[in-house]
Formats: structure tokens, sequence, C-alpha cells
């Protein structure tokens, strides 16, 4: 294939290093946007990073043409000639549900805003191409409000109480990419994930040690880095298969961690007690191994059909979470440091994706897909304000070239309720024991993109 002759088809122009400018500065928005709250699809991972791909079911190991694709298969970029910004909007509706002997809710319905962008330039004449994005990877959020709980379930009898159920934790990153392009068929490429992450909780806390009901409030931030590397095989422009594989994500979240009790405590003790420390909470975003191929069958149209087989090591950072409280105080006084480990017990995931586009016209494109994806939680171990539970996924999407330059692709995904029952055991958080939560969400992505 001669590459350079292709290339030169594509020069770039003052309007396109314009263009360049552009989503430097979008990226810098993305960033900080990036930093609130998030919810994910499968586990705590977005299924997709861009309309195309969402209206395909997530599908993106093996196709794709867009600059996303880095975030998911660094080599992909090498299939893009010349240079194009893609920026990408998805407007997420959660949907909650929180059953227990005192309370029966859907807690209120925040809108999440979860925006992504990217650019990817193939340099003329060489077989190498660049890019860079900033995606947010994925991430949890509820929020219930005040919910009853009964705080004397492991203690003594204080009585009944309302606590805030909240939760916040995204994780968002930068993607400088570079692949190459060892063949006319076989494409490698590697992405440093620069990460930053942000949590924010509140919830009923029981701590075994004291034999206290706590009301809890965290607030903790933390940078991450990690890779991504990935192969393409490309038989022709008719079949093709591919590989990624993610390293494990360190996200050691530091912040501050305050605790109430919320009408009493022992007797002879204060009717509040209160609790403040320096908070570390080792968390993480697991390694992952994700495989994908597609056809493009000429018999129907040149329907393309791509399916995608990943798995997630969510064991590795939420079988259980480590937290530790250092320059701790009870009521004004001095206190040891502390540690606690809150037992989620999640499993690792496989996730299935499967995804159509049709081409109506030359320029108009239709698509459509599903995934499936266990959910990584535990009875034994969940929890109200992180309940990644939505296992099925149907997608839909459609693509229109408004010029040679211009595109715009829009997506909508369903995820299927699924509610996870708690029995009558729960290590660390009594108010869960008999209860039942669900999730489930509807998301609309909408992305416009510029190639020269």
């Amino acid at each position: 294939m001669d590459w350079s002759r292709k290339v030169e088809q594509r020069r770039i122009g003052a309007t396109s290093w314009g263009a360049l400018s552009a989503v430097f500065l979008a990226s810098a928005v993305v960033a900080i946007a990036s930093a609130g709250p998030v919810w994910a699809n499968t586990g705590m991972e977005n299924i997709a990073y861009g309309a195309k791909s969402a209206g395909m079911g997530g599908t993106s190991i093996a196709v794709g043409d867009d600059a996303t694709v880095m975030n998911t298969n660094p080599a992909s970029i090498s299939r893009i000639l010349g240079g194009r910004i893609d920026m990408n909007m998805e407007v997420m509706f959660p949907m909650f549900s929180f059953q227990n002997p005192l309370n029966d809710t859907a807690g209120n319905h925040p809108v999440y805003l979860i925006p992504s962008a990217g650019f990817v330039y193939h340099s003329p004449g060489t077989r190498w191409s660049f890019g860079i994005g900033m995606f947010n990877e994925g991430g949890t959020g509820t929020d219930y409000g005040k919910l009853a709980v009964d705080n004397h379930v492991l203690g003594p009898s204080i009585g009944f109480t309302r606590v805030k159920y909240f939760s916040q934790f995204g994780y968002m990153k930068l993607t400088p990419t570079v692949a190459l392009e060892i063949s006319d068929r076989i494409s490698v490429g590697v992405s440093p994930q620069l990460g930053y992450s942000r949590m924010k909780m509140k919830m009923p806390f029981f701590e075994p040690s004291m034999n206290r009901f706590w009301a809890a409030q965290m607030e903790a931030d933390s940078p991450s880095v990690g890779v991504k590397v990935g192969l393409l095989y490309r038989v022709s422009d008719r079949y093709g298969v591919g590989v990624a594989y993610s390293s494990t994500t360190d996200i050691r979240l530091k912040g501050d961690l305050y605790m109430a009790t919320p009408t009493g405590d022992l007797p002879g003790m204060p009717k509040r007690s209160v609790m403040k420390g320096d908070l570390e909470m080792d968390m993480g975003w697991p390694q992952s191994v994700k495989l994908g191929g597609f056809v493009k069958l000429q018999t129907l149209g040149g329907m393309v059909v791509a399916s995608d087989v990943e798995w997630l090591d969510w064991s590795h950072y939420y079988g259980e979470i480590p937290l530790r409280m250092r320059e701790v105080t009870l009521n004004g006084r001095r206190q040891p440091a502390r540690s606690f480990t809150m037992g989620t017990g999640w499993a690792d995931q496989w996730v299935f994706k499967l995804g159509l586009e049709y081409p109506v016209t030359e320029r108009f494109r239709i698509r459509g897909g599903y995934v499936y994806g266990k959910n990584p939680a535990k009875s034994e171990g969940a929890m109200a304000v992180m309940n990644p539970f939505v296992e099925h996924h149907l997608t839909a999407g459609v693509g229109y070239d408004l010029s040679r330059r211009v595109e715009l692709n829009g997506s909508v995904v369903y995820g299927l309720n699924k509610t996870l029952p708690v029995g009558r055991y729960h290590p660390f958080a009594p108010d869960m024991m008999n209860s039942r939560t669900g999730m489930e969400f509807v998301s609309f992505s909408l992305m416009l993109s510029y190639k020269w």
C-alpha cells in the first residue's frame, strides 16, 4: 500500500492548524469537567468513549477510525490518514433504587455530562501516527438524599436517625499515543495513561474495633499513571482482528475523613461524638485484556459486524478497599491512627460486545449493538453508594457526513435495570442487611469530527 501517496492527498492547511489549537483549548475544558462525577456501564468502566463506538455496542478493538480508538486500542490510530479532531459529549440519566426495612426510595435523579476529545495525525510519507486525547474512563455516582438508618443493629440502642447517602467517583485521563505500521497489515501502538481521580462519599459506617456506628463523609483525590498497548491485524478492508492490554493503575486517594455519631453514643459519652482525620484510601483501575474482530459483508450491502470480548481484573482493587486515618482527633482529642477494610468482594468481569453498522447511503449510516457484562459486585459486599450492577445494554446510533471534512455521529444507550438483593449479613454496613439496591440508565452521545 502506498501510504505516502494516500497521505499526501490530504494536506494540512492553515485552518487545520487553527483547529488543532482549538482542540487543546477544548481538552483543558474537558480536564476540568472530567473531574466531576460520572457513571459507568460495565463495572465502573464506560462501554464506549465516542458516539460511533457507542452506537455499535462499544466495539472498538478492531474497528473504528476516529480519535477515540486511542483509548481502547492505540494501534488503531494507524488507520487514520492525515489528521482529525473528534469531540464527544455524553449526557447520562441514571435511575437508582434502594429498599430496606426502613426505606423505599428511587433517590434523586442527577444528570451527568461526560465529555471527551481527541486529536490524531498520520505523518505524511511515514508509517507513524500520533495522537492525544482526554477521556472519562469511568466511575460511579449516586444520590439518595437522607435515608433512615437503624444505628443500633450492632451496637447500643440509641434509636433511629437519618444519614446522607451520596457518592461521586470519577477517573479521567490524558492519553498521548503513538502507533507504527510494521507492515501494510500489522500495526502496534502504545499510550501512557496519565490519570486524575476524585472521590466524595457520604454514607453510614460501622467501626467494629469501637463497636460504634458513624455517619461518614469522605473527600479525596489522586494522580495516577498506567499504560495501554495494542496490536491491530487487518487482513484486508473486509476482515481484521485486534488485541489491547491495559496495565493496573494504582489510585492512592488522599484527603479528609469526617465521622460523627448521628444522635448519640455509649452511656457516659457526649451526646454527639465527632472523629476527624487525614484519609488514605487504596483504590485503582484494573488491568484488562480485550480482543476484537470485524467482518464487512459485501453481500449485505457492506454491513460491518464487529465483536469484542473483554476481561477486567476488578478483584485486584475491589476485593477489599483499605482505608487509613492519620492525625486523628475524637471530640478534639488526639487519637491513634486507625485502619479499616471495606470488604466489597468484587469478582473479575467478562464483557461481551456485538455491534452492527449499515451504510444506508454513501453519507448516512445506521448502527446497533448489545453489551453484556456480569455484575462484579457480590451481595455480601454491596453498597448503596457504589452499585455498578447493570449487566445488559442495548445501543443504537446514526452517522452522517455533513461534508468531506465534517462528520456528525449520535448514539443512545439503555442499561437495563439490575437489582441486587443483600441478605442478613454485611461485613461493615449494617443498614445494607435485608436490602435491595438497583440501577438502570439512559445515555445520549453526540460527536462532531473534523478531518483533513
